[in-house]
């Protein structure tokens, strides 16, 4: 990490650790508590039951993907894994508790990982930040019942790695994320195309794609070979990933809501098209663009039109977001504060405030529910998934109207006050003396 502009005097990454700490037990407490028998946590914690009998299953012995499957990628099934020892899964309040643990000390780690990231680009701003980080809405109410946490723990060292243009080791970095969840491989894939398009470095996508599927083979060719040992089969490996290709729609999103108002939309189905599209797209675009607000728009491209959008998916751009803003000239850091708090508002309002009385009000969500069953409640979700879907574009756009020369520019390392450099330095690639990056 490069020396930083000044010397910040006051609250500091203590600060934000006990304020993280404080606020993932009170939530966790208030949820157990005061409304533990409400429909809204019981559907938060809905995903934690699902784990009971990886968690039984795996007490006795049983190895994951060998001898039973989860719908969750393997590093996400080593997780709860290493998880199960410490769980009682009889008792859904101990597993919720357990699970709030684990999760909270990847909560620490990106506070601290975070804050160190922020300090360099802007001193001043870098306890706000980080608290900006881990006590956003969206991260109050689903961090502490999902595993988002540990997969931006891997995103942030990534962009730690990037920044040192260390492109290797962010490289593979995301690739371990990605074995939690699919998304850190399309900031490789952006990070890449930065390279050969603007640095003209043609041949490092092969050493980053030998880095990736390194990493990728040392996570699940393990568990592919036992199963197929002990089995005769690669099923039980491969059923998650065949489940994620074949994963059915999710009625917490724009299509959904078409559905439940409009009746079967046949199309739906080819939206997961539509989105690796977009997402792509977002790739391409304004090659000079840094790896935070780029960041960002694919993950934005993966939302828009999705067949799934849950609350927590917010969570995988955050970061990205307030690490640009932080580089941002201050004008448009207040609009992109300002979209971006009106989005995590109508994320929370969507789930779990709106969702747990829609179903309740149309008896669960199918085609024309919402028209038959629906009420206040109904009204309510539908119309914060439009009001966060029309969010999205326009913080995307936003984010595509900022100059590339004043901000997230990747500017290897440099303190805020020296990232204005003139474009053609980044045209002529690396130097040949003295090179940082080691791929």
């Amino acid at each position: 990490m490069a020396p930083l502009a000044q010397e910040h005097r006051g609250p500091g990454l203590g600060t934000a650790l006990l304020a993280t700490l404080a606020a993932r037990a009170i939530v966790v407490t208030v949820a157990l508590t005061v409304f533990w028998d409400t429909p809204m946590v019981s559907h938060l914690v809905q995903d934690l039951r699902t784990w009971r009998e990886f968690f039984l299953a795996t007490q006795a012995g049983a190895i994951p993907y060998v001898h039973l499957t989860k719908e969750y990628p393997v590093l996400g099934g080593i997780l709860y894994w290493l998880m199960s020892p410490f769980v009682d899964a009889d008792d859904l309040k101990q597993t919720i508790v357990v699970h709030a643990v684990f999760m909270g000390v990847a909560d620490l780690l990106n506070a601290a990982i975070f804050f160190r990231l922020a300090r360099a680009l802007a001193p001043r701003w870098a306890l706000a930040a980080t608290l900006l980080l881990n006590l956003n809405l969206t991260a109050l109410v689903t961090a502490p019942f999902r595993y988002e946490s540990w997969i931006v723990t891997f995103v942030l060292l990534g962009y730690a790695a990037h920044r040192r243009r260390r492109y290797l080791w962010s490289t593979a970095w995301w690739s371990m994320g990605s074995g939690l969840k699919w998304y850190p491989a399309f900031f490789i894939a952006a990070q890449e195309w930065r390279l050969l398009v603007v640095e003209r470095r043609r041949r490092h996508w092969l050493a980053a794609g030998a880095v990736m599927a390194a990493v990728t083979a040392a996570i699940n060719l393990p568990f592919a070979l036992m199963t197929l040992s002990e089995n005769g089969s690669l099923h039980n490996w491969l059923a998650p990933y065949l489940f994620h290709i074949h994963r059915p729609l999710y009625w917490d999103t724009l299509i959904g809501v078409g559905q439940i108002w409009l009746g079967p939309l046949p199309w739906e189905r080819f939206a997961g098209l539509w989105t690796l599209a977009l997402m792509l797209a977002a790739i391409v675009v304004r090659p000079r663009m840094g790896i935070e607000y780029k960041g960002v728009l694919v993950c934005l491209a993966a939302v828009f039109f999705n067949r799934i959008y849950s609350t927590q998916f917010n969570l995988w751009f955050y970061p990205f977001l307030i690490l640009g803003a932080l580089q941002d000239d201050p004008g448009r850091r207040r609009r992109v504060a300002l979209v971006a708090a009106v989005l995590d508002v109508l994320n929370v309002i969507v789930y779990p405030l709106s969702f747990a009385g829609a179903v309740e009000e149309m008896g669960g969500f199918f085609p024309f529910a919402a028209r038959q069953e629906g009420g206040l409640w109904t009204v309510v979700f539908s119309a914060a998934i439009v009001a966060r879907t029309v969010v999205v574009v326009f913080l995307a756009a936003l984010l595509l109207r900022a100059s590339d020369e004043r901000v997230a520019v990747d500017n290897g390392g440099l303190t805020n006050e020296n990232k204005r450099f003139p474009r053609k330095a980044s045209d002529r690639g690396p130097r040949r003396a003295g090179k940082t990056e080691s791929g």
